[in-house]
């Protein structure tokens, strides 16, 4: 039998962090994980209920009746990766193949002059927009960031209608489209009218995965599949890309850095294992938050992820000694 403790935490964001997202404190929880044998892991659970999730209180609420939800299934089985390496006394960064990572801009105003010329100096090739909030204004970050030679992730998060989305995607010059890698979630899913898009661009699936009906479908509406560890089966989601021919990208889910670190394994793993799916990857969203001793203790060189300290995903001195409580 396994013992589960959390411990909650609160991150502040820096500005609002997608279309959906009021830039509000956001909740989540630690969780520790002992196995019988002396293997203890940790993992991160960060709802986001804007996005469909069950709310934090509702998940420990059930994990409490003996229910395991199953973002909470995921948060146990990134734990049991964690607790591995950590037996073995190795970190995530000794195993799997090294990953580059996009750099996230969650608002437009964040690119400020000499902002790019930065990035370009930290050798980062590929910017990740969010947007959907003033789709002029990040029409105009789009013009800098293509004239600036970065490959673009624009990120909707459904925000958009298929015709306002078309009308942005028109008002792009052909010199700024070439530099656009994939756009994520343009508009709420829909088979048909996301296939029309699929002739602009190519088109990333996220947030709408378990609305797909993967069973009946031939063929995909979509280019790119967007992993979430901390809420999808890997295993099963690396089966749909192999099946419908579509590439992969392993990110993190705006989270914790436990939730980072956690996400990162999974796409050096990834990458080892399936080298011509997967595309880079985006495990540094913890930057979106104000610095707290878990960032702060996060190694970068540019877009990689440089050194842990301790073992597994690492944060061994920070994770002792927080006041952990016993859910069963």
């Amino acid at each position: 039998m396994i013992k589960l403790s959390y411990h909650e935490y609160n991150l502040k964001p820096y500005s609002n962090l997608n279309a959906v997202s009021a830039g509000l404190p956001r909740s989540g929880a630690l969780i520790k994980v002992e196995w019988p044998h002396g293997f203890v892991g940790y993992g991160d659970l960060h709802p986001w209920p804007e996005l469909g999730d069950m709310t934090l209180a509702d998940q420990l609420a059930a994990l409490k009746k003996g229910k395991i939800t199953p973002q909470m299934e995921q948060t146990i089985w990134l734990a049991r990766k964690d607790a591995d390496l950590r037996k073995k006394g190795k970190t995530i960064l000794t195993t799997g193949e090294k990953v580059r990572n996009n750099y996230l801009v969650s608002n437009y105003a964040e690119i400020i002059p000499g902002f790019l010329d930065e990035l370009k100096r930290a050798s980062f090739s590929t910017i990740k927009l969010k947007v959907g909030r003033d789709l002029a204004a990040e029409a105009n970050a789009v013009t800098r960031i293509a004239a600036a030679g970065f490959k673009i992730r624009l990120d909707f998060n459904s925000a958009c209608s298929w015709q306002s989305f078309e009308r942005f995607f028109s008002g792009l010059s052909p010199q700024e489209k070439v530099w656009i890698e994939y756009v994520e979630d343009p508009f709420p899913f829909d088979p048909d009218a996301w296939m029309d898009a699929k002739k602009l661009v190519k088109i990333a699936m996220d947030s709408a995965y378990e609305k797909v009906d993967w069973d009946k479908i031939t063929k995909a509406p979509f280019d790119v599949l967007v992993i979430k560890p901390a809420k999808m089966d890997v295993d099963k989601a690396i089966e749909r890309c192999k099946k419908f021919n579509l590439k992969a990208t392993v990110t993190s889910y705006m989270d914790h850095p436990v939730g980072s670190l956690g996400a990162l394994a999974v796409a050096m793993e990834c990458k080892e294992l399936y080298p011509n799916i997967m595309l880079d990857a985006g495990c540094m969203t913890y930057r979106s938050y104000q610095m707290d001793q878990f960032s702060a203790s996060i190694n970068t060189t540019g877009p990689y992820f440089s050194s842990i300290k301790g073992t597994g995903i690492g944060f061994d001195l920070l994770l002792k000694e927080l006041p952990w409580q016993k859910l069963n």
